[in-house]
């Protein structure tokens, strides 16, 4: 199952959040995917408020694996979020939801984290996982432009050093996918991207440009499961050098914000599409 950009309207969606959990457990997925945003951009970002997060994400029976958004740090220097220090926001979330190698969830499980990685110790929210044949990858790329400033006394050296850190996490995964031979690649983050703006102010191009030149490489089919636009939609966006839809790249928007669903994703090796 996917989720994501939820909850947000307080304290109403407490209990819509808790009813959509019992029908995901009801379900029974091997696992449930929460693409980021745990709050709008106008709840307080505290420590209270991450914790009780924390403790839902814990009422998922089986493994919830989770990525942030923008909500959640890059947003939480605005004064209904109480006025924070960003970064110092980011680094509360990596020591709650990202302490250790596990997951979220009742039944948590084991994930190979990007801070094991020399050079790249302060990103353990990058993950991956192998299931069913398939390579899982999260990455830490978010809306608000992916924390990327433009005024002209931004320094933006949080941008560039997390900027690396996705560039080199996302080669590792279709490295690891071909190594093991993975029948397709499913890729979480929480940005609605901006595949066309090649400008130098866009957060994503960087990101984008090497996304685009790996799926092209590899044989098997790609899905990107993201948020932050809070509709359903799947889509196929990305496109080569000449115009032309790279057809074994799939993008799909889970819902959020007022509707509180979850996507089912299946993996079925007899489909040509896989997912």
């Amino acid at each position: 199952m996917a989720i994501g950009d939820v909850p947000y309207h307080l304290p109403e969606d407490f209990e819509r959040f808790d009813r959509m959990i019992t029908q995901i457990n009801e379900a029974k997925p091997a696992f449930t995917i929460h693409v980021g945003d745990i709050k709008s951009g106008s709840v307080p970002c505290s420590d209270e408020y991450y914790g009780k997060i924390k403790e839902y994400f814990d009422t998922f029976d089986e493994a919830l694996i989770y990525t942030p958004g923008d909500n959640e740090w890059t947003d939480c220097d605005r004064e209904s979020c109480g006025s924070y220090d960003p970064e110092e926001r980011l680094d509360k979330l990596r020591q709650l939801f990202f302490s250790n190698n596990f997951s979220q969830g009742h039944q948590p499980i084991e994930l190979s984290r990007q801070n094991k990685v020399e050079g790249f110790e302060k990103f353990p929210e990058n993950s991956t996982l192998q299931k069913s044949g398939v390579t899982f990858g999260t990455l830490h790329v978010i809306g608000s432009n992916n924390n990327f400033q433009s005024g002209e006394d931004a320094l933006n050296d949080e941008f560039y050093e997390r900027e690396l850190a996705n560039n080199f996490w996302l080669e590792s995964l279709f490295k690891t996918a071909k190594k093991n031979k993975s029948i397709g690649l499913v890729l979480v983050l929480h940005a609605g991207l901006n595949y066309n703006n090649k400008d130098e102010k866009n957060g994503h191009a960087s990101f984008v440009s090497l996304l685009r030149e790996q799926v092209q490489d590899f044989d098997q089919p790609v899905l990107l499961l993201y948020g932050d636009h809070h509709h359903f939609m799947m889509t196929k966006p990305l496109m080569d050098k000449t115009g032309k839809t790279i057809t074994n790249f799939t993008a799909v928007q889970v819902f959020g914000n007022h509707d509180i669903h979850s996507v089912k994703i299946e993996v079925a090796p007899e489909n040509p599409n896989l997912f």
